[in-house]
């Protein structure tokens, strides 16, 4: 059986026990709220980096299309004055003359 003083040390510590659930209750709301935050912060980060990253491939794309332009002109450029310094028996092949046969006679 219960004694007097058995149940007056209960009591007392019934007001110590409440405080220790409500602050392990009030933890793990607290704990509920950093992850939901850590997680909103992560999503935030992802959409960001997303949004960095297309745009980096789209000027890397930019870049490189610049290069193959200005690569293209140069060629050109270049094949338009190798047609000027050529004159005019060197811009015919012997080819053209010839019939492209060979006579041959034993």
């Amino acid at each position: 059986m219960l004694r007097a003083v058995d149940v007056q040390q209960v009591l007392l510590q019934t007001t110590s026990v409440e405080r220790i659930q409500q602050t392990q209750q009030q933890q793990s709301d607290l704990q509920q709220r950093y992850i939901a935050m850590h997680s909103i912060e992560e999503k935030k980060i992802l959409k960001e980096k997303v949004k960095e990253s297309d745009e980096a491939d789209q000027a890397r794309i930019r870049r490189e299309e610049e290069r193959e332009r200005k690569r293209k002109m140069a060629r050109d450029h270049q094949k338009a004055e190798q047609k000027q310094l050529l004159t005019p028996e060197e811009d015919e092949s012997p080819e053209e003359g010839m019939g492209g046969r060979i006579n041959i006679r034993i």
